[in-house]
């Protein structure tokens, strides 16, 4: 009995075989509970994963409430309905795939309140509207009321009104009950005054009858808006603590199953090691019995492994008696493994020699990497700087917004400064005294104009002309212009010298706007030399192959450039970055003129779409670098100046003109130059009175201001126009330069735009063009 390994084996075999299959009906056993409870787990978790995001999902539906309430986002009803449409599809998806009862009557405990709270909120959004409209009722009762007060000059009336102001604001804030009942007692206090002073009438008794009714009215929505709140805030709060029970709920059973889960799995591993110490146990019997029939002929190749281990991995076993012997084909199986062993021997030193090469590599690689981190170090450094510019930029455009509303409400009051003169000299013969005064009013309005293009300049709204000029001639009309006569004459020892390239490229923009930058930067640099100096004027054609980076990053392309340089006292690194910041200036204010200067320069060169470059130290003086874009295009023609006959209307057929403007003084302009060129002339006040008027007129040509406030303003009040009069003529007034919806009225088919102030020849010429349009 196991004399040869085959019965040996065979009989190993047997006996590891019935422990295998001992151990694998344990193993399908256990592991076909696992199943069944990691069925039910998997249900418990995507209940709790459910749960937990309907939780987050209500939580966002409640953000989306409080925005709709409060009006802070126009998405928020759409964002609301889509939440509560998904999780009422949740909840059902839920409600339908969960096989417990309890859970199920919890779920439906949870839809139901779901249908309470959107009910709720339909009814507090309903009442909060309700309430919006009454209050702006009793807003209205409350200027009416105050409008009389006032209007009444009877100062014993001031006290009660202020009171009336000042706890009506109160109310408004809180909305308590006791400054609801405060107001009450003011109000009474201004109906016995009033009717003390004898001015109560029924007019006024109504207003005062009906701001009564109407804080009553408020007072009694803004406590059913709190009762509502209340139950609205209960609901929700059940519907979380819903949550949070089904959320229990499934950690409790969870926990459950995986306790049954750990008390499974150690019966099992209990079975498991009582069953593997059996088998030991077997195993070392079997072995007992038969190591004397084994160990001894393996001995011989034990022997080899030690010479192997020793390091002689050459060594062999050599006694080949019986090749049959299982052990004997062991051995020749081993002396092929130690053939097999010193070639893999070879290949670990090949690989070793290839892992020495790679590390090599990765040194090479990590200097790369280190190269890398330079790079992007440098990165950073030239995003700092870029993020500089950007800063300065925005406040220079947060600065020219300002400005840019200040100079739009100058433009309409310097209207009647300009235009009124104007009409008054067609007026009065030649041989007038008063028409010397009326010259001068106007040419104060004119200059004062040109302090407000300063102004709309640096709003980078300024330049809307934009023709093709040439550098060169805008310097050589400067340098003979009395502008810069006068600064020759409050500077005598500054000196300018100019080298202009004759060959030098035309840009597209404004002569008016150059010119005064040109003045700018020449007046600016004769102020820094007191002492006298050269003040060296450039031009010269370049071309940018690659971007410079400097004060201002300029962009690869053609460039028509000016210089400015002079002998003075430089500005410090500290002023640099801010000297074109609006009326930031070292130097006295006055004579130097309005401090906008350097700001007019930085937006007239950015409307330009050009860039500038400085260069300063202190003592050594100061040049600037201005880059325009160049083009090929030819110069424009000057136009000639047209006499008064050229522009006035045909007498002979008298046109109907309808003027929309919501300021009266520019009304009155626009209708005193009109009815001088020969048109007729009807005035509204708004965009409203407009459409109502061409509802049952019709007019040859209307004239419109495309900002009026309150109500409809140009580009809406024009939609509307069309749509009764389609074709409807119309010219664009404004005291902004284009904007993108007088380009949008202008692509509906209005015609030229009419900067204000006007004078009677550009609205002459306006409106004649655009009636003489087929």
């Amino acid at each position: 009995m196991l004399r040869t390994i085959n019965r040996r084996f065979y009989t190993i075999a047997g006996v590891l075989v019935l422990i295998f299959g001992i151990g694998y009906t344990s193993l399908a056993y256990y592991l076909s509970e696992q199943t069944q409870r990691d069925v039910v787990m998997e249900e418990t978790v995507f209940t709790e994963r459910e749960i937990h995001f309907l939780h987050a999902l209500f939580h966002e539906i409640r953000l989306w409430e409080r925005a709709i309430l409060f009006q802070r986002n126009p998405e928020a009803d759409k964002k609301f309905g889509a939440n509560m449409l998904q999780m009422r599809k949740r909840l059902m998806e839920l409600y339908n795939r969960q096989p417990r009862v309890a859970l199920k009557g919890k779920l439906k405990h949870v839809f139901d309140g779901l249908i309470q709270y959107e009910t709720d909120f339909n009814k507090i959004i309903q009442t909060k509207t309700d309430q919006r409209l009454y209050r702006t009722r009793m807003d209205t009762s409350y200027r009416s009321l105050t409008s009389f007060v006032l209007r009444s000059d009877n100062t014993t009336l001031m006290k009660p009104l202020f009171n009336l102001t000042h706890f009506l604001i109160n109310y408004r804030i809180d909305r308590l009950e006791s400054e609801y009942q405060v107001l009450k007692v003011v109000i009474d206090s201004l109906d016995n005054r009033l009717v003390k002073t004898k001015l109560m009438d029924d007019r006024v008794q109504g207003y005062i009858k009906s701001f009564r009714d109407l804080l009553d009215i408020d007072f009694a929505l803004e406590r059913e808006i709190r009762l509502i709140n209340e139950r609205f805030n209960e609901t929700s709060s059940q519907l979380m603590v819903l949550f949070k029970e089904i959320s229990n709920d499934s950690e409790i059973l969870l926990r459950n199953k995986f306790q049954e889960i750990q008390k499974s799995r150690g019966k099992f591993i209990r079975f498991f090691f009582i069953s593997t110490v059996v088998s030991i146990i077997t195993l070392l019997l079997i072995l007992t019995l038969i190591s004397k029939k084994i160990i001894h002929p393996i001995r011989s190749v034990a022997a080899v492994m030690r010479e192997v281990k020793s390091g002689n991995i050459h060594a062999r076993s050599a006694d080949f008696s019986d090749k049959n012997d299982e052990i004997v084909q062991f051995g020749l199986s081993f002396n092929d493994m130690l053939d097999t062993l010193e070639n893999n021997n070879q290949q670990l030193i090949n690989y070793q020699n290839e892992l020495e090469k790679r590390v090599s590599e990765l040194a090479l690689r990590e200097t790369e990497l280190e190269m890398e981190i330079e790079g992007r170090q440098k990165a950073e450094r030239e995003r700092r700087r870029l993020t500089i510019q950007l800063q300065r930029a925005e406040k220079m455009e947060a600065v020219g917004t300002l400005a840019g509303g200040v100079a739009h409400d100058l433009n309409n009051i310097l209207s009647g400064i300009v235009s009124y003169p104007e009409l008054l000299l067609l007026q009065l013969p030649d041989d007038s005294p008063l028409r010397t005064p009326l010259m001068t009013i106007k040419e104060s309005g004119q200059k004062a104009a040109t302090v407000v293009q300063d102004l709309l300049t640096l709003a980078r709204r300024g330049v809307a002309i934009n023709n093709v000029v040439n550098l060169n001639t805008i310097i050589k009309d400067y340098l003979r212009s009395p502008e810069h006569k006068r600064v020759k004459s409050f500077y005598p020892e500054a000196h300018v010298k100019i080298d202009l390239e004759s060959t030098l490229l035309n840009i597209v923009g404004s002569s008016i706007h150059l010119s005064k930058t040109i003045m700018n930067l020449v007046t600016n640099a004769a102020e820094s030399m007191l002492e006298g100096g050269i003040i060296f004027i450039k031009t010269e054609n370049r071309y940018i192959d690659r971007p410079v980076r400097g004060y201002d990053d300029v962009e690869e392309g053609d460039y028509a450039v000016f210089s400015i340089a002079d002998s003075g006292i430089g500005i410090s690194a500290e002023n640099l970055s801010r000297i074109f910041e609006p009326f930031y200036t070292k130097k006295v204010m006055g004579r130097s003129g309005t401090g906008l200067g350097m700001a007019v320069v930085w937006g007239t060169v950015k409307d330009h779409k050009g860039y500038i470059h400085v260069q300063s130290s202190v003592g050594q003086g100061t040049t600037f670098t201005l880059f325009f874009p160049a083009t090929r295009k030819k110069l424009d023609r000057e136009k000639s100046k047209l006499a008064f006959e050229d522009y006035m209307g045909n007498m002979g057929k008298e046109k109907e003109i309808l003027v929309i403007d919501d300021i009266q003084e520019q009304r009155e302009i626009a209708s005193g130059m009109l009815r001088q060129l020969g048109y007729s002339v009807t005035l509204v006040s708004s965009g409203e009175e407009a459409i109502e008027y061409l509802t049952s007129e019709s007019v040859d040509l209307i004239i419109l201001d495309m900002i009026m406030e309150p109500g409809m303003d140009g580009l809406e009040t024009y939609r509307r126009i069309l749509e009764l009069h389609p074709g409807q003529k119309a010219i664009i007034a404004s005291g902004f330069s284009e904007t993108e919806r007088v380009k949008e009225a202008q692509n509906l088919g209005a015609g030229e735009y009419v900067k204000k102030p006007y004078t009677l020849e550009q609205l002459g010429i306006s409106v004649k063009k655009e009636l003489e349009k087929a």
